[in-house]
């Protein structure tokens, strides 16, 4: 395989993935030659981000950031790979995937804290001198019944306006809303935003999340992302495929409304 072709095929690789490409390079390059260093400081780098990231202690806008930051330096590095440098002269064609364990690691450890963040989400009627509280998805149902009630004879919204009039009531309300609510997106936010940033077990993350939400909480997800509160949200939403399921769509409050624009 020449020079040329070794570059493209582990550019490729790192186009599936970083990790993928971190591994393919090191299979090829020569530990004597002058980049060799180069590359083992942008490994311990990866490294370090992937310990940090399984943590849990930086937002995942800054993971990504970093995650940017390492695949140019890797192509960087792939562009000045020459017949000194390498050590072998082809790709080893099968993927390997010892990131697995630390991907579906992290990634339980975000479903942890969804769930913790779904239970701390609580609905509270009072009655007189009487407290009525309740938590997690129950919460989240009389929340959304509690939308659905004042919104859907609202004049308009069965309309042509209808779309903009619930976009900027939704926007209004969650631009305000500041409590566990913002957690809990947040948390979704990064949990589709971790599913997506490689194939390892892609599908597999897609369909567990697809599993996780009742028909009130896609509904939730409908209307927030609907708002536009957060554009990046309702990207990553669309891109999974998140709201494509039509369990919840008898329960919105303009069935034939999209949440994308």
């Amino acid at each position: 395989m020449s020079n040329n072709k070794i570059i493209g095929e582990l550019k490729s690789r790192i186009a599936k993935g970083l990790n993928f490409g971190i591994e393919s390079v090191e299979e090829v390059i020569d530990p004597s030659s002058a980049i060799f260093n180069d590359f083992v400081l942008l490994k311990s780098k990866y490294n370090d981000l992937m310990y940090l990231s399984s943590m849990n202690t930086m937002p995942y806008e800054q993971i990504e950031i970093g995650m940017d930051r390492l695949r140019t330096s890797l192509l960087a590095i792939v562009d000045r790979l020459d017949t000194d440098s390498l050590q072998k002269e082809e790709v080893n064609p099968n993927l390997k995937i010892q990131a697995l364990p630390a991907r579906r690691t992290n990634f339980f450890k975000l479903l942890d804290i969804h769930f913790k963040n779904l239970e701390a989400i609580r609905y509270v009627e009072v009655f007189h001198d009487e407290e009525n509280r309740e938590y997690g998805r129950e919460a989240i149902f009389l929340h959304y019944s509690l939308h659905r009630r004042a919104m859907i004879k609202k004049e308009g919204v069965q309309g042509p306006e209808g779309r903009a009039i619930l976009q900027k009531y939704f926007y209004d309300y969650f631009s305000n809303e500041t409590g566990k609510m913002e957690v809990y997106f947040k948390n979704i936010k990064h949990l589709l935003a971790y599913t997506l940033s490689s194939e390892i077990e892609r599908q597999f993350f897609l369909e567990t999340l697809n599993s996780l939400f009742s028909k009130f909480e896609l509904a939730t997800l409908f209307y927030y992302v609907l708002s536009n509160v957060d554009p990046d949200f309702g990207k990553l939403v669309k891109e999974s495929g998140l709201l494509e399921n039509d369990c919840y769509k008898d329960f919105l409050i303009v069935k034939d409304h999209s949440p994308f624009h």
